[in-house]
This record gives C-alpha cells, structure tokens and sequence, in this order.
C-alpha cells in the first residue's frame, strides 16, 4: 500500500480511507477494467454492421486496444485469476469475486455459426483458438515492446485474416500483398525398387 500510495502521491492513510488492504485495490482495478472494456463492447453493439463476423472482429479490435492502452489492467485480469468454464459461459474469478466473461465473442460466435461464416464447431474449442490466438499477440507486444512490430492495426488485420482463413480453411494471405498465397508443393515421393 505504501508503495502505491507513493507511486500516486497520496499518504497511505488516504488510501486506507477508501480500500482496507491491497487485495481490496487490486478487486478495484480488476472491475475497473472490464468496465472499460465492456463499455468499448456496448459501442459496437449499439451500432453493429450487419455482418457478425465483422462485429466480431471490431469486438476483438477493441479488446486489443484496451489490452494494450492498459497494459496493467491486462496483466492483472491473468495474474490474478482463474479462468472456468461453465454451462452458462465462462468465468473469471478473482478472490472473492467472479466475472462473466468473454460473452460477447461466444455470442458473436454463435452468430457467425448460424450465419455460415464459421464452421460449425463446438462454439468454446472456436473461442479458445481465437482467443488464444488474440492473447498471445497482445502478450508478446506487452512483454516485449522493443521489438519491431508491426503497426498495431497492420498486426491485428494479419491476425485476424490468418484466423477467418484458417477456422474456415482457406489459403492464409501474403501480409506484404494481400493476395492469397499459394500452397507449398509437396516434393513427391519416388516409389521404386531400391527405396
């Protein structure tokens, strides 16, 4: 607490005004965040393109952007936590308090299924190779921001044509080009007598 305290320029003793120890701040700053996140999420919502997959995708982008505007908050909800999945969806659960979370995308996800746009597949294995797809881009760019990425909207256009391609088994795009890259040829094999 007192290093927070510091870090803020409040004494302690205000901060114990308002919070009774760290766990209650951290709690704090956890609902902070997917407040904000879910604020991002109602926008889209309000005024969704008619296509799901694209609402998808904005869902996505937004989570993206807040993850890395808030780079904190991001690493809180996964160091903190502990992610189950249940009838009703999933959960987070920090201490005390749970979370439902990730709703929008398996919504979307539903839409998209119903709509032909995504393969019809058990709605929690498509979300768990997007989102794992989603959290390892937002994690590397995190955890090591001297690298050379790419700009963030170019990095996440790659990613998500990589997936829509992929979940749908498309041929995956050349990121320089935009154009469709050709399969690989497989060298063929000789049959003979001395192999």
């Amino acid at each position: 607490m007192r290093k927070i305290a510091a870090r803020i320029e409040y004494s302690p003793t205000t901060i114990y005004r308002v919070f009774r120890d760290k766990a209650e701040v951290m709690e704090h700053l956890i609902a902070e965040g997917y407040r904000g996140v879910h604020e991002r999420y109602e926008a889209i919502l309000a005024h969704r393109p008619d296509s799901p997959l694209e609402t998808l995708n904005l869902i996505i982008r937004e989570y993206v952007a807040f993850a890395i505007a808030h780079p904190n908050h991001y690493r809180l909800w996964f160091a903190t936590s502990e992610l189950r999945a249940g009838e009703g969806g999933l959960e987070m659960r920090h201490g005390n308090t749970s979370y439902r979370v990730y709703h929008t995308w398996l919504a979307r996800i539903d839409e998209c299924k119903a709509a032909g746009l995504l393969p019809r597949r058990d709605r929690l294995a498509l979300f768990q190779l997007i989102w794992a797809a989603v959290h390892g881009l937002i994690s590397l760019r995190i955890h090591h921001p001297g690298f050379p990425w790419p700009p963030l909207d170019r990095h996440v256009d790659a990613l998500l044509s990589l997936l829509d391609r992929g979940l749908r088994g498309a041929p995956p795009v050349d990121t320089r080009t935009g154009v469709p890259a050709s399969r690989p040829r497989r060298p063929r094999r000789r049959i003979g007598r001395n192999q």
